[in-house]
């Protein structure tokens, strides 16, 4: 449309400078210099040929002078006019370009209008993809935001599985030095290496309470499993067992979208075989709250009335949209419960694991001291 415009804009100043020349005209000015000569012969013959009063004589000598005067503003209009009509044309064929051109215009602006009506139209299909778009990132970061807390749970609990570990590597590095004495027969270094860890375990028994409650704690089951009491005697019939069996459920941890949690490869077959129950009854759990969830979010089932026969196609793509919508949200339900099960059997086992490792740890190094320290003896 701008190209169209400033390619009249040369048409519309030759027709403008045109139509000055035509108002010169009209305003006393000759359109030519033979039109200016043969104006003032008429008014020098009605003076020299016709009787007339003096002063209407004097009123012709001025007029002749007047248009005398104006001879070189009709000589500029006419080579103005000229050179017009040698670079463009005629008037008559310069209107009818800019005719033509006026009405290629109109039709260029009834299309502009229709691409405008388009793009309109697009403009809000746009902005609602924007806001869904812009819902689905606040989703993204709402799960971004709870995989990243299930990340500093998981690193809390390797944390505190290797505070739980650090006295079994210890005590396993004590066992082996006790080993390359007694191979050594190093009578007098196991001797010294006794008497100072017995040192250091009965410092800690003395004056650490929280470590003797630990080591009660840790010593029940293995009294429980042995028939015996707190205090080491065979338990009676009638006495209650000292560890009562735990039936809690882990608590729901937060969702992950894919949570990397690696399963410790030094697990015994007895720590399976123990995790079995507790691990089968979250997985049914879990199952359970999947086909729930899943229930809940079943795709609705649009009757059609028998009248109608035809369907808009738009509302059958809105429709096949919310089903793939409601699709995705069932898969990402079903992989964020297995992902759950998942963290929270890894939880259970590194649970166990951290406290069968620290369960023998105290008892087991001891009483392999003591049995290594009197066979020397």
């Amino acid at each position: 449309m701008d190209d169209k415009r400033k390619e009249m804009e040369p048409l519309h100043q030759a027709l403008g400078k045109l139509r000055t020349t035509n108002n010169a005209r009209s305003g006393g000015i000759c359109s030519s210099e033979e039109e200016l000569d043969d104006l003032i012969r008429s008014l020098q013959y009605r003076i020299q040929h016709e009787i007339i009063p003096l002063s209407e004589e004097k009123q012709i000598l001025r007029e002749i002078k007047q248009l005398e005067g104006t001879r070189e503003k009709v000589m500029a209009n006419a080579a103005m006019r000229a050179k017009i009509q040698e670079s463009m044309g005629k008037k008559e064929d310069i209107q009818d370009q800019v005719k033509l051109m006026g009405s290629d215009l109109d039709g260029v602006k009834k299309e502009s209008q229709a691409v405008w009506a388009k793009i309109s139209h697009l403009e809000g299909k746009v902005k609602a993809l924007d806001e869904e778009i812009e819902a689905l990132q606040q989703e993204v970061n709402d799960v971004a935001e709870k995989r990243d807390k299930a990340f500093a749970n998981i690193k809390e609990l390797r944390k505190q599985r290797d505070e739980g570990n650090a006295y079994f590597f210890q005590y396993r590095a004590l066992l082996n030095e006790a080993k390359a004495m007694s191979v050594k027969k190093d009578v007098q270094g196991l001797k010294e290496l006794s008497n100072s860890e017995v040192e250091k375990y009965m410092t800690l028994w003395n004056n650490n309470k929280a470590f003797r409650d630990d080591y009660e704690k840790r010593l029940l089951q293995s009294l429980d499993m042995r028939q015996l009491s707190r205090d080491g005697r065979i338990r009676n019939p009638d006495e209650k067992p000292l560890v009562v069996a735990e039936t809690s459920v882990p608590s729901e941890p937060e969702i992950v979208a894919k949570p990397n949690v690696k399963q410790s490869k030094g697990d015994s077959k007895s720590a399976s075989q123990k995790d079995t129950l507790p691990t089968q009854k979250v997985q049914k759990e879990a199952a359970k709250k999947e086909t729930e969830d899943t229930a809940d979010f079943e795709i609705p089932v649009v009757e059609k009335p028998a009248s109608e026969k035809k369907v808009d196609e738009a509302k059958l793509r809105e429709m096949k949209k919310e089903e793939d919508r409601a699709k995705a949200r069932e898969g990402m339900e079903r992989k964020r419960k297995k992902e759950e099960a998942k963290v929270a059997k890894a939880a259970l086992r590194a649970e166990k694991q951290r406290k069968e490792i620290i369960y023998g740890t105290y008892f087991f190094t001891i009483t392999v001291l003591l049995a290594i320290n009197l066979e020397l003896i």
